[in-house]
């Protein structure tokens, strides 16, 4: 071999042995190299960030987001963490409103779970003041028949009774006066509704319109503190006449001093005249 050729030779040898160090490098690497895991999606959901109770006004240190596997999160989670059409997230729309149960710190915060301090309608037993029950009320007289009153309105409750049949040493006659001021109504059920229907609390822009799809209002639910509806049902089973009134919104809970009317109020402030009887 000449000289030529064994440099050749000699080079080809050194190029091979650089390809296979360098193959053995890199099989090396990617031998070494860590397996790369592949998480699977996540999506953003609300979650209690401490034990919250029965009853409490959420605010923004009661609610944590947290990303969680979409399969594990309840189709009624808050996972809306862009705003919508409202221009509010699931977080914003949480603050403010009043838990219908207890919640642990870490669960989901459901929209089932959640209503507005102010809410009326079929639930409003889950936010009511521990001292207060939803009273039945027929809804026969002209204010009520006529579907005006809506969940939510504010009523005032006038009675007209002999108080001779509560006491025997009181003479007959008839009294009326206001018993109840600034009672709420809870709901509505109307005729055409199943009996089953607790009440259909929901808001309407007209009441007459809601009336015409659901038949005439057949009982008012009033919810009023517990001593108060055994005073309401006294008065009731003592078949005295009982009507409601509704009050505007500018006065709600404000009460007012009235007068009682009996037959000496009637001649002394209309002037009439009378004669004893003899």
């Amino acid at each position: 071999m000449n000289r030529r050729g064994c440099i050749w030779f000699a080079a080809g040898l050194v190029l091979a042995l650089m390809a296979g160090i360098l193959i053995f490098m890199t099989m090396r690497r990617v031998a070494e190299a860590p397996k790369q895991v592949t998480e699977p999606p996540r999506i953003e959901v609300l979650v209690a960030a401490r034990d919250i109770p029965l009853h409490t006004v959420l605010t923004e240190a009661d609610l944590a987001v947290i990303k969680a596997p979409p399969e594990i999160v309840p189709e009624d989670a808050m996972t809306e963490m862009l705003p919508g059409a409202d221009g509010q997230t699931d977080l914003q729309r949480a603050i403010g409103q009043m838990t219908t149960t207890d919640i642990a710190k870490g669960e989901f915060i459901l929209r089932q779970r959640l209503l507005m301090p102010d809410y009326v309608g079929p639930r409003i037993a889950l936010v009511m003041a521990s001292d207060q029950v939803v009273m039945a009320f027929p809804a026969a007289d002209l204010l009520g028949s006529l579907g005006m009153l809506k969940p939510g309105d504010r009523v005032d409750m006038n009675v007209t009774f002999d108080l001779s049949k509560a006491r025997a040493d009181i003479a007959p006659g008839l009294q009326t006066f206001t018993l109840l001021q600034d009672l709420q109504i809870a709901g509505i059920v109307y005729a055409g509704e199943p009996n089953t229907a607790a009440a259909r609390g929901a808001a309407a822009s007209q009441a007459s319109e809601v009336a015409a799809i659901r038949g005439e209002p057949r009982a008012l639910l009033l919810a009023v503190p517990r001593q108060d509806s055994l005073l309401i049902k006294y008065f009731r089973d003592q078949g005295a006449s009982i009507d409601l009134v509704l009050r505007s919104p500018a006065v709600v809970g404000q009460v007012f001093d009235l007068v009682p009317i009996d037959a000496d109020y009637i001649l002394e402030r209309l002037k009439l005249r009378w004669r004893l009887v003899e």
